[in-house]
């Protein structure tokens, strides 16, 4: 079996050998999901803070959206924090 292991190819033939490089990667893969979950809760945190604490300057723009494939759709947000007027954290 090959593998790709920081950029380099890697023959694996032995059995017990792709199964401890299975189960390795396994744990890599929960530990990615929750130090995931770890970085989006501190994400949220911070969105909360900068809702309340921003002195926010409010842009009004538009991109084009993939979802659908929408043209000029109408955008609203903090030029300074990035905040988007959309967002659980907005208040007017």
């Amino acid at each position: 079996m090959e593998v790709i292991e920081y950029d380099c190819v890697v023959q694996i033939e032995n059995i017990e050998d792709i199964i401890f490089y299975k189960k390795r990667i396994y744990q890599e893969v929960v530990n990615l999901r929750e130090l995931l979950k770890e970085k989006e809760e501190n994400l949220k945190k911070v969105d909360a803070y900068l809702a309340i604490n921003c002195k926010h300057k409010w842009v009004t723009d538009s991109i084009d959206s993939m979802k659908g494939f929408k043209e000029g759709v109408i955008i609203k947000y903090c030029e300074k924090c990035e905040l988007n007027a959309n967002s659980n954290y907005h208040k007017n």
